[in-house]
């Protein structure tokens, strides 16, 4: 059986983190075989004071303080300051079912015998049950390729099978190796950082594999407006993203950028119809919203997902335009500054 340090970044999240402590102590996994390791990014709203109270009461449980605000640079400080060789992720707005350790860790060694480049395995998150519009529509939308072009941050898969890459809201490593090719990138700050690892991982021959009904539940976010506004947010991280590795850029995932730069040409429809070509998009969404919603068997979500689909794609879009314009060298974290904090332990 595996010893696994459970790692959890954390920052001004008060709101959710009691509930993702609850859910962690409440595994199913042996006590004596996993740790909880919080690295908290100075929180401001009493986060970090509940933290080190767990710390101080419960000695399964570990919090360290990093200051240096970002999620790559304390991820890296998790890993180096975790007790055992295998370490798993989630986010502290997420809640891991009883089970979830247990499946992860046993399904790392089922597959590891099996295949001996194995370096993580993990599953997908989905949105809180009957909780609002809102999160039915994301359900919905990120299980479509439409909504998550099939990653397994929002698609579900039936059977476990090999995957090119696995978010860290839902994984679990083998240490040794994600330190052998340097960690998590801090240049990303907190956008990309864990796919750009999948990218180096599997550029050395290690592979992931995503094991079935593991899912988290993942508070994402709560309004419109601010799931918009992550979306420009991880359209700049895409770009990062294919300018450090061009052997893996995918043409499609420039589609929401060419739509949003499409736009302006229906102007000029007057001197020729071709330029109302990227008004065609619009009934294809409306189209797809119908289509995904008979199938799931909520009809009545048809123009939430319309409007899901359509300010996704065009906050994505507009992402990766200002990514274009913008360096991410500008969120450099000096790595060396980040792991050697002094930290509560």
């Amino acid at each position: 059986m595996l010893h696994v340090t459970v790692c959890v970044v954390v920052y001004n999240a008060i709101q959710n983190i009691q509930q993702c402590i609850d859910a962690l102590l409440a595994q199913d996994y042996p006590s004596s075989h996993y740790e909880i390791l919080f690295i908290d990014n100075n929180s401001t709203d009493g986060t970090k004071q509940l933290l080190l109270y767990y710390d101080e009461h419960y000695k399964n449980i570990r919090t360290l303080i990093n200051p240096i605000i970002g999620i790559a640079g304390s991820r890296n400080l998790g890993l180096m300051r975790a007790k055992y060789d295998y370490v798993a992720f989630t986010d502290s707005d997420c809640v891991p079912p009883r089970n979830w350790l247990s499946r992860l860790a046993s399904g790392f060694e089922k597959h590891h015998r099996e295949d001996p480049e194995l370096v993580a395995v993990g599953g997908s998150n989905i949105p809180p049950q009957n909780a609002g519009l809102l999160y039915d529509t994301l359900t919905l939308f990120l299980n479509t390729y439409w909504g998550s072009h099939g990653s397994v941050q929002g698609k579900r898969y039936e059977k476990n099978r090999y995957v090119s890459h696995l978010p860290t809201v839902n994984v679990l490593y083998h240490k040794p190796t994600v330190i052998s090719v340097g960690g998590f990138d801090v240049t990303f700050g907190n956008i990309g950082e864990d796919q750009d690892l999948s990218f180096r991982l599997t550029s050395k021959g290690y592979r992931f594999i995503y094991l079935a009904d593991t899912a988290v539940v993942h508070k994402l976010r709560p309004t419109l407006n601010a799931w918009l506004k992550n979306m420009f947010t991880y359209g700049k991280g895409r770009i990062w993203l294919m300018r450090k590795h061009t052997d893996k850029i995918q043409l499609v995932l420039f589609a929401p950028m060419l739509l949003v730069l499409g736009m302006p040409l229906t102007l000029f429809a007057g001197m020729n119809s071709i330029f109302l070509a990227p008004l065609l998009y619009f009934p294809l969404m409306f189209f797809i919203s119908i289509f995904q919603s008979v199938k799931a068997r909520q009809i009545h979500l048809v123009l939430p997902l319309f409007v899901l689909l359509i300010g996704t794609h065009f906050a994505y879009g507009c992402g990766e335009i200002a990514g274009a314009f913008r360096n991410r060298e500008q969120f450099r974290l000096q790595e060396s500054s980040t792991l050697s904090i002094d930290a509560d332990s």
